[in-house]
């Protein structure tokens, strides 16, 4: 169809005849303005010369354009060479509405225009087609819309019209239903309590003929008054199994209760604490639980898994507690252990604690004393352990020249060492089966014990008639012979002897020769050596922190007997020294009379 129509305007509408009707149109319509001008430019003639330049101007460059125009088309012409003509028109007609004198924008804008569509008449067509389809859709859709808006308005119109008529009808009802009741309200108010009297009667009387009863897997434990009572009495049922059971106890009402209802008159209803104290004391309650087992044999029964596990490592621990110098490296049980679930009666559930102690020693009581354990588990141990011994002292004698040959006296006391030993122990069940030495140190050596022996004679073995001081150096006198105040207002005793400081180990001498009459500890003197001298004389040497002779020994004169000291009853370290004639203490002056100066 658009072959045919291209070659019907090739055939009339050529080149030619186009162009001799676009003058001819040309000189008619220039013919009529000049007319129009002449006509205007009697009143303005400065009107007619702008007018006619324009006017005349205009036409000739439409004319002109639009042959022009025609005679350049080109079928099949593509965009490039529009573009092209675009430009080249547009430069053109800029050129001739410059050269102008009076050329409006208005006609500038036209000029353009003309050169443009005529460059892109497909595009230009375009829009205009689309602008054209563009508004006839939107008016055909605004029309659309307006038309349901008017449907919707008259709709709500009458459904507003509608709705306020029955509101009306059934106001009016209601107001006469009003006025009825007022008018006969003590009439339906005896019917109506006749009625909730009726009804209550009923519902009180056939409650009183309901019951559920509850039973145990099959076994009937009693009647309750409603399926609630039992319900809430399980959901705290827990608390107390678990404490009379030492564990977590937990139990489902859907799976383990199964309910019956049950009618009659008189029947035994159980309340809340019935039915408590009934499920409480079932022995064979069945419950959910985790056996432990040793070498696929359930040993013990506990509430869940986690316990069952704290129940194995506690068993574990008991065999490897912490002792002093132990540091274990492992640990393992010999037998296999596993954990399975189970469903046991709630009299085979075992505490924790009791469990433990089960398989530590076989035993769920305490083990007395002399009891033997059986444990039902064996762990083997293996520990470094470290201990330190004591390395003896040993003692070391050192020449005094001043000391008799038969003398001893101690210079120093001597101090064990220590050795420290690292062993590796392997234990079963806590008790050391082997222990292999694995290092050992010397951390602090012993140190030896002083004494000095002497090396001068022995001089002649009795009481030579005259005396020698028992203390060497300087000395202090801290209480004479005579009486003395106890400390206790208006009493006073005898004090025996002198007493005389010196440091505590301070050495004593025997102030005569004679024989030991008694050495060791006595009462208020502490450790005392007492010395015959023959003739009648005797001395005592109190308080000493050591005693260096014995009883029935006979000692030389300057012999170091004892150490000064603080025992029985003393204020301080010091020598109590008394000197006895004929059994009764005299004042050591006597033989001493310089003994309270101070220095000997």
């Amino acid at each position: 169809m658009s072959d045919n129509i291209t070659n019907k305007l090739n055939t009339e509408n050529n080149a030619e005849s186009f162009e001799e009707r676009f003058s001819r149109m040309s000189e008619e319509l220039a013919a009529k303005r000049e007319a129009r001008l002449a006509e205007k430019a009697k009143t303005d003639p400065s009107a007619k010369v702008r007018v006619d330049m324009s006017g005349n101007a205009m036409t000739v460059y439409r004319s002109r354009t639009a042959l022009a125009s025609y005679r350049h088309k080109v079928r099949g012409e593509g965009a490039i060479k529009r573009t092209i003509r675009l430009v080249k028109g547009l430069k053109a007609a800029k050129l001739k509405a410059d050269a102008l004198p009076y050329c409006s924008a208005e006609n500038r804008r036209a000029m353009y225009t003309e050169v443009y569509r005529d460059a892109w008449a497909p595009v230009a067509n375009s829009i205009d087609n689309a602008a054209d389809t563009l508004w006839g859709f939107l008016s055909s859709l605004g029309y659309d819309i307006l038309e349901i808006l008017v449907f919707i308005i008259n709709g709500i119109i009458k459904i507003w019209y509608y709705a306020g008529s029955v509101g009306l009808f059934v106001w009016d009802k209601l107001w006469d239903f009003r006025l009825w009741l007022d008018t006969h309200k003590k009439g339906l108010f005896q019917i109506f309590a006749t009625l909730v009297t009726l009804a209550a009667i009923a519902l009180i009387g056939v409650s009183s003929m309901t019951g559920y009863e509850y039973s145990y897997y099959g076994r009937k434990l009693g009647t309750a008054k409603s399926k609630r009572d039992v319900y809430d009495v399980i959901e705290t049922l827990g608390d107390k199994l678990s404490e009379s059971a030492g564990a977590n106890i937990s139990l489902d009402v859907e799976r383990d209760i199964s309910f019956e209802k049950v009618y009659g008159f008189k029947m035994d209803i159980d309340t809340p604490d019935d039915i408590l104290n009934t499920l409480t004391y079932m022995k064979d309650l069945r419950v959910e639980a985790y056996a432990v087992c040793i070498n696929g044999e359930p040993v013990v029964y506990v509430d869940n898994e986690v316990t069952a596990e704290s129940v194995i490592t506690r068993a574990k621990d008991s065999f490897t507690p912490p002792r002093p110098g132990y540091e274990y490296l492992n640990a393992s049980i010999a037998e296999e252990i596993t954990i399975q679930p189970a469903t046991i009666k709630l009299a085979e559930l075992w505490n924790p604690a009791v469990a433990v102690r089960y398989i530590q020693t076989g035993s769920t009581e305490v083990l007395k004393e002399g009891e033997e354990a059986h444990p039902k588990i064996t762990v083997f141990a293996t520990a470094n352990v470290t201990e330190d011994e004591s390395i003896a002292y040993s003692r070391r004698y050192v020449k005094n020249n001043n000391l008799y040959i038969t003398e001893e006296v101690p210079v120093s006391a001597g101090k064990n060492g220590v050795r420290r030993k690292v062993s590796e122990v392997q234990l079963e069940n806590g008790v050391e089966v082997s222990k292999v030495e694995q290092s050992s140190t010397v951390i602090q050596n012993p140190v030896d014990e002083v004494y000095e022996t002497g090396t001068r004679p022995l001089p002649e073995r009795a009481g030579s008639g005259t005396w020698l001081f028992p203390l060497k150096g300087n000395y202090t006198p801290t209480s004479p012979f005579g009486w003395r105040n106890t400390g206790i207002a208006g009493a006073t005793h005898q004090h025996q002897g002198a007493d005389l400081w010196q440091p505590a180990g301070s050495r004593i001498y025997a102030a005569d020769g004679g024989v030991v009459a008694y050495a060791g500890y006595n009462g208020n003197f502490g450790l005392l050596v007492q010395i015959n001298h023959g003739g009648l004389y005797e001395t005592y040497y109190a308080h000493c922190s050591r005693v260096l002779v014995k009883v029935g020994e006979t000692v030389a004169q300057g012999q170091v007997i004892a150490l000064i000291g603080s025992t029985g009853v003393a204020s301080g370290a010091h020598l109590h020294f008394e000197v006895h004639y004929n059994g009764r203490a005299i004042d050591p002056k006597a033989i001493f009379p310089g003994i309270y100066k101070g220095q000997w």
